[in-house]
C-alpha cells in the first residue's frame, strides 16, 4: 500500500455552499438526463485540455449501467443536474480493504457549476458510505489541483498518487 501526504491549501469557503438536492437510484426513464449531464460535462473537460472521458458517452455502456442499478441522479426541484456511478469492487487497488465501492462519474451539468451541487453530492456519497458501514474510493487525474483540493475540502481521505499507463491519478477515500 502506498501512501503520502497531500498538502494543498485550499481558499477558505470556497465549497462551503451545499444545493438542496435529492438523490436517488437512475431508472431507465433517467437515462436521457444522465446522458446529458455526462456529455456536458465531457465537453466542459475537453474544451479545458482534459481528455479524462469519452466523448461521445458509449450509451450501451450507460443503459447497461442503469439497469444494473450502478448510476445515481441528482435532483433539484426535479431537474436533474448531477450523477454518479457506484460500483462494487472486490479487489481495493489502493489499499488492502478485500472489498469497497468505487465512486466513477461523479457530474454536474455545467448549468450548475458553483452552485454547490457537487458539494451536496459528495456529503451524500460520505453518508451513504458511513450508513452502509462501507468505504467509498474514487480517484482523479493527478494534474487536477483544482479537483483535489475540492476532494479534500469536501472532506475526503487522500490515499495517494498512482502511476496508471503514461499518467498519474490521486486516489481518495470516504472516512
Amino acid at each position: 500500500m502506498k501512501t503520502a501526504v497531500l498538502s494543498l491549501t485550499a481558499p477558505q469557503n470556497l465549497w462551503r455552499n451545499n444545493m438542496d438536492i435529492s438523490i436517488r437510484k437512475a431508472t431507465t426513464e433517467d437515462f436521457g438526463a444522465v446522458l446529458n449531464i455526462l456529455e456536458m460535462a465531457a465537453l466542459k473537460l475537453l474544451a479545458k485540455g482534459v481528455y479524462q472521458w469519452d466523448y461521445p458517452w458509449n450509451e450501451v455502456d450507460l443503459r447497461q449501467q442503469i439497469e444494473n442499478d450502478e448510476f445515481y441522479v441528482a435532483y433539484s426541484d426535479n431537474t436533474p443536474v448531477g450523477c454518479f456511478r457506484l460500483k462494487t469492487i472486490q479487489n481495493n487497488p489502493f489499499t488492502n480493504d478485500e472489498k469497497g465501492l468505487y465512486l466513477y462519474h461523479l457530474a454536474v451539468h455545467p448549468q450548475y457549476s458553483g452552485s454547490g451541487a457537487s458539494h451536496s453530492i459528495c456529503r451524500w456519497v460520505q453518508d451513504y458510505a458511513a450508513k452502509q458501514n462501507i468505504t467509498i474510493y474514487f480517484d482523479c487525474w493527478a494534474g487536477n489541483i483544482f479537483l483535489k483540493k475540492f476532494y479534500i475540502e469536501s472532506g475526503f481521505d487522500y490515499i495517494g498518487d498512482f502511476p496508471e499507463e503514461d499518467y498519474f491519478i490521486s486516489a481518495f477515500k470516504t472516512k
